[in-house]
């Protein structure tokens, strides 16, 4: 069987939960005897090592990442031509292809036996539609939607939406949880700014749909996590915006708050030594970060909407979104009775292994074969 990944969500993402699925469906499924794996890279912009498992790989093809500046708009006609080049060097009809994102283009250059998709979630069709600038995305989601024979989801939760927004017939779905391999923190000491007091961790963008704005307001309410706490802010696009530092500021709790960016071995050093993961996000397709904190053995604190059930099941402390008072009585619980939060340690560290690439890899190919 003849399988096909192409470069696109490694042209977006150096490191990043959907090119982390990829990395991991190849490193598991490359040794199986059933699958020839052809993966098109592309210009290396990317951050992952595969050197443990390039022989294993029947088929590659990578252009060193050029010296001179090139820009996205150059970057994606090098990377489509050179991907036309691949698909004819090997001069075969693949029997799945399974693309890493949304270019429906991509599909007339390949024309498989076999089309597979994967919808992580369905956050533009439901906070972005509005946005013209996220209206390409979401035509070419829909049709390749319509064309694929399989289509693989990040949850129940997204099934339910797919079918309820586009009118998938849910026998075409096939639900493939992600699950969690976070690089060791050996020798990667905690930063200077997280030792002088207990902190809660706050994981990756703090867009609307993240609800970032009810830490503020469960600080802003809570003198004993004033007086007490901070809170790490890891990863996202950006530092603290102007309007989150302003309210910051207005409650005179600016010195609570740390911004950091690293690599995953700071983030699992960070995890370790939080008293829990805040996560506040209104929708996910899947919700890696409360899995990862469960791996590290962190408590954790989310909310109780869309997958977020599904992936911490009885391991977590939910809270209704817009409940601030909920959020807050959560945080001082698990800082102030240490039973309640070794008993959260111990049963996301046994939630947490329910998930595995292994797993998640056996799902993918029973569906590839289920088309074949």
């Amino acid at each position: 069987m003849d399988i096909l990944y192409d470069h696109q969500m490694f042209a977006i993402q150096k490191f990043g939960g959907i090119s982390r699925i990829f990395i991991e469906l190849i490193r598991e499924l490359s040794p199986n005897y059933d699958c020839s794996i052809h993966w098109h890279r592309g210009i290396k912009t990317d951050g992952y090592d595969i050197s443990e498992y390039r022989a294993q790989l029947t088929g590659y093809g990578v252009i060193p990442k050029f010296t001179f500046p090139t820009g996205k708009a150059i970057n994606d006609t090098i990377n489509k031509l050179s991907f036309q080049w691949f698909v004819r060097r090997f001069g075969r009809q693949y029997d799945i292809y399974h693309p890493t994102y949304y270019d429906a283009d991509l599909v007339e250059i390949v024309k498989p036996k076999k089309l597979v998709i994967t919808i992580h979630d369905m956050i533009p069709e439901k906070f972005l539609s509005g946005q013209a600038k996220f209206q390409p995305l979401i035509k070419n989601k829909q049709q390749l939607v319509e064309q694929a024979d399989l289509i693989f989801v990040a949850s129940e939760n997204t099934r339910n939406d797919l079918v309820d927004l586009l009118g998938v017939n849910p026998e075409k779905t096939k639900v493939t949880y992600w699950a969690s391999r976070i690089q060791d923190a050996n020798g990667c000491e905690l930063p200077k700014d997280c030792r002088s007091q207990p902190y809660f961790l706050y994981v990756g963008t703090r867009s609307k749909y993240k609800n970032f704005e009810i830490v503020l307001k469960a600080f802003a309410a809570s003198p004993k996590l004033r007086d007490n706490l901070k809170l790490v802010c890891f990863g996202g696009s950006c530092d603290f915006l102007e309007s989150e530092l302003r309210v910051m500021e207005y409650h005179n709790m600016r010195q609570n708050f740390i911004y950091l960016r690293g690599d995953d071995a700071l983030l699992k050093t960070l995890y370790r030594n939080a008293q829990a993961l805040i996560y506040t996000s209104r929708y996910e397709g899947f919700g890696l970060p409360p899995l990862e904190a469960m791996e590290c053995q962190c408590p954790v604190i989310c909310c109780l909407t869309s997958s977020l059930p599904e992936v911490v099941g009885d391991a977590a402390s939910l809270f209704e979104p817009d409940s601030v008072d909920g959020l807050v009585n959560a945080m001082e619980i698990v800082v102030e009775d240490s039973e309640h939060r070794a008993s959260m340690i111990e049963k996301g560290r046994q939630r947490a292994k329910l998930f595995t690439w292994e797993k998640t890899a056996q799902l993918t190919l029973d569906g590839y074969r289920s088309i074949r």
